[in-house]
């Protein structure tokens, strides 16, 4: 599994990292990054992260 942000569709609430910081974190642009991997351990939690996103800024792919 892949995660990465949009960066026109962030604003930077802070959902995502709230979720799961192990992955996102929201830094001093203001938007969401991506910063860790996804494991068998956290990826439920960044699918939660994904679908908690009001702006639709998380994408999500099977690779």
């Amino acid at each position: 599994m892949k995660v990465t942000i949009i960066n026109e569709n962030c604003i930077g609430c802070g959902q995502c990292e709230a979720t799961c910081d192990e992955v996102f974190q929201v830094k001093d642009d203001g938007i969401a990054h991506v910063v860790g991997e996804v494991t068998d351990k956290n990826s439920e939690d960044v699918k939660e992260a994904k679908d908690g996103c009001p702006t639709d800024a998380i994408v999500i792919e099977n690779a």
